[in-house]
This record gives structure tokens, sequence and C-alpha cells, in this order.
């Protein structure tokens, strides 16, 4: 893997590095959002994790180092939830086993390369890992597909990709944008429940 020095110093709140002696010889990495919004110098809310093993195991792992609660999400994917308190904030760490049989294979699966960083949780939280080319997508303020199946795959991300595009001011490059106007129409195929989710999201946003 690709291992690269941060643009600039990640300053992550305390809560990340609390999570570290907790995690002492498992492999895990920061992925997602936290890793985008720490680039973006946004606030962190949510945190979402990836490892190699069941990640139930290692979300009650944390709940417990915590004192904090722990949820099963899916058992079938290894996907597992704590919700812990530190120096007063309330945190949601998500963490899911790899969708595919290595980390490059996580992050390929997800939906926009800016979404498809990650950082060792082992190390000094200054070094990313970018197969896909998401931090020049972020330095460039666009929202690109990770792959031609990124959409077509799951239609959510269509409307997530555009409250994305909104909330951070970026523009949707071309190919993805046409993927949106093809398989967007698949929402009708999705589960209400996540339609209903990601819809309420996108109103609680800027520019409803």
């Amino acid at each position: 893997m690709n291992v690269i020095p941060a643009p600039f110093t990640l300053d992550w709140p305390s809560v990340v590095q609390a999570l570290q002696p907790s995690l002492a010889g498992t492999e895990v990495y920061l992925v997602g959002g936290a890793v985008r919004d720490m680039l973006l110098r946004r606030p962190l809310h949510d945190i979402d994790l990836v490892t190699p093993v069941d990640g139930r195991k290692v979300a009650r792992r944390i709940a417990d180092a915590f004192g904090g609660a722990f949820f099963p999400l899916d058992p079938e994917r290894g996907v597992g939830r704590a919700l812990i308190d530190h120096d007063g904030p309330r945190y949601t760490v998500d963490v899911a086993q790899y969708r595919g049989e290595t980390l490059p294979d996580d992050l390929a699966a997800r939906d926009f390369t800016l979404n498809a960083i990650a950082v060792p949780l082992s190390g000094d939280l200054q070094s990313l890992i970018d197969p896909l080319g998401g931090l020049a997508d972020i330095r460039d303020k666009k929202i690109r597909r990770c792959t031609p199946e990124s959409i077509r795959s799951d239609p959510i991300r269509a409307l997530r990709g555009l409250r994305q595009s909104v909330t951070l001011r970026f523009v949707v490059e071309p190919a993805t944008r046409n993927d949106m106007r093809q398989y967007g129409p698949g929402l009708t195929q999705t589960s209400p429940e996540r339609v209903r989710d990601e819809f309420m999201t996108l109103l609680g946003g800027p520019r409803p």
C-alpha cells in the first residue's frame, strides 16, 4: 500500500488518541468521513474504523475500554457500534470488517474518492493511505466515484453525492454526474428506510 504523509498536521481530537491503547495489537484504520473532515479542517463527530477481523469484537473492546454501550449492527458483514463519552461529547464509533480481502479492496468499494482515504490507527496519525486519489480530489474540490460500479451498485449514493456536493461546495465531476442521472432511478428499488434516512439528512443540511 502506498502510504503518504498528510499535507499538513492533522489535529485529531483527543478521543482518537484515546482509542489507540484499547486497540493495541489489532490492525485498524480510520476511514471515511472522519479522515475527510480532518483534511477539510471540519469538526469530527462520528468515527468509522475498518479492520480485517470481525468489527463487532473490536467495537465491543472499545465500548468496554470507555465504559460505553455496544451494539451489533450487521452480523453478516461483521459491523459493530460503540457509543462512548470522552471529555464531554458522545461519539459513535462504527467498526466494520473489510469489504473484500484487503484494505484497498475496502476503499475501492466505497462511494466517492474523498471518502476512500485511510489512516493507520497504530501509527502517528499523520500518514494517509490513498489508492484512489481522494486527496487530490479534495484539493480540487471534486466529487468523484471510486469505480464505475459505485453508484450502479448502490443508487442511494446518488443522493449522498449531491448532499456532499452542496455541503462541501464541491463539484460533481462529469462521469459521476452521468452515473447519478443514469442509476439514480434505482432508488425505487432501495429500501425505503435508507432513502428516508438519506433524504432527511439532505433536508437537514445547507441549501436543502
